[in-house]
């Protein structure tokens, strides 16, 4: 148990997802494992831990990974009675299956009118939030006290050195195309579940172009969001902001949308 909850821990302080798949319910003697056996299961598949093995903690670990993307528990229960393909101890388990979302890390490119109020808006929702810029008249704790991180030095270096993954949300928003150009080049592959340009219409149709050039593949390309933002008639840099946060939000909780107190009201 200790070192479950140890690898449970370091997942949680690198910001990394996890799930844990516990047993809550076993009959019959056979039962391979007792209520309260418990296994974690991280976002790239790796596990610690048993609920039982065999066919039965695949298919939880399938559940705890489908968990991780979706946010949501759940309650599953597996038989352990005789025949094909099923074991023969006999019995039955009710496994919960708990997801645990790693803190969102927010970087943003730039320095600049826009990532002010975009930082704000990252604190506010409680995202670790990473300013880069290679201005030091921008990127500097008197501009942005309120950010986790600073980072002086060239937008594309910086940004290339730092670890991504699926909590990672990325916003390229620098003072000039060619740093947003390989800005994005240096993270078109990663796995940073948001990836947004600040961009207008013929800025995207070039960076497309450029992308392809590249060799960069259509399925990393369909990924990133260019421009950035929900349409919501933005003028401002704190109403851009609004817009690209909103777009953030949208596609974090898309497994969400539909649900709740925004669905009943529009019933009525």
């Amino acid at each position: 148990m200790e070192k479950i909850l140890r690898k449970a821990l370091e997942a949680a302080q690198k910001g990394q997802s996890y799930a844990f798949a516990t047993i809550i319910e076993s009959t019959l003697k056979g039962t391979p494992q007792k209520s309260g056996a418990k296994m974690v299961v991280l976002a790239d598949g790796s596990l610690w831990g048993t609920v039982g093995g065999g066919r039965n903690e695949k298919a939880a670990k399938e559940e705890c990974l489908k968990a991780i993307k979706t946010g949501k528990s759940a309650i599953v229960q597996y038989d352990f009675f005789g025949g094909k393909d099923k074991s023969v101890c006999g019995g039955q388990i009710k496994i919960f299956i708990e997801p645990f979302m790693g803190k969102k890390h927010f970087i943003i490119c730039g320095a600049g009118h826009i990532a002010l109020p975009l930082s704000v808006l990252g604190k506010i929702l409680n995202y670790e939030v990473t300013i880069i810029d290679n201005r030091k008249e921008f990127a500097n704790k008197r501009r942005f006290p309120h950010v986790d991180h600073i980072h002086l030095g060239a937008h594309a270096t910086e940004l290339a050195q730092m670890t991504i993954h699926q909590n990672t949300i990325i916003m390229i928003v620098t003072q000039g195309n060619e740093h947003d150009f390989e800005c994005l080049k240096a993270v078109v592959r990663s796995k940073a579940g948001y990836l947004g340009v600040i961009s207008s219409k013929a800025k995207r149709i070039k960076f497309l172009r450029r992308l392809k050039t590249e060799g960069i593949e259509d399925e990393f390309v369909k990924r990133v969001r260019m421009p950035a933002g929900i349409d919501i008639g933005a003028q401002t840099p704190e109403e851009i902001a609004v817009s690209i946060i909103s777009e953030i939000i949208s596609q974090n909780n898309k497994n969400f949308i539909g649900t709740g107190k925004f669905k009943e009201r529009n019933k009525s």
